[in-house]
């Protein structure tokens, strides 16, 4: 099976289309990879052409038992790296179907990599889900709203198979 056959990845382009189709309405111009291989972000997007941002967008449920989300300790790493590195601050982008959140969310890196406390929690956090670096939902910036149809559309294509 091709990997663009899969949920996950159909999941996946659904909220990179959602995110680019808000940047897009804010008057960026959106620029994607052609190479079908991986990469390190999922897109670039330059507003009056002065404006830069490098945008990685997670269409997933946040957490069942913790305010917060998260990603691949991997890909966190490599996001660490060309911040570091390069001084390229990745936005990373959420696209949440939970019910208690329906919303796209986002904040930059160099934000989310600053340690804070929510609940007795320090974020970033790498010790409460195994191959994760979690954030809290308090750190991240509320970009809009997703719409019923949207919502319906990434839970029929969810692979989520785990309680927290």
């Amino acid at each position: 099976m091709n990997m663009e056959d899969t949920k996950q990845y159909r999941k996946g382009m659904i909220g990179q289309e959602i995110v680019k189709s808000i940047l897009q309405q804010k008057g960026y111009v959106v620029y994607e990879t052609k190479t079908k291989a991986p990469h390190a972000f999922d897109f670039m997007a330059i507003k009056d052409k002065r404006e830069v941002l490098i945008a990685e967008v997670k269409t997933k449920a946040r957490l069942n038992n913790w305010n917060a989300t998260g990603i691949d300790i991997k890909h966190f790493d490599d996001y660490m790296f060309f911040y570091k590195e390069y001084g390229i601050d990745v936005i990373l982008y959420f696209v949440d179907e939970h019910p208690e959140e329906r919303r796209v969310y986002c904040h930059k890196l160099r934000h989310l990599i600053q340690p804070v406390i929510y609940g007795n929690i320090k974020y970033p956090n790498k010790d409460l889900c195994k191959n994760m670096v979690l954030f809290s939902l308090e750190s991240m910036e509320h970009v809009c709203d997703l719409e019923d149809n949207e919502v319906q559309e990434l839970i029929k294509l969810s692979t989520r198979n785990y309680d927290y």
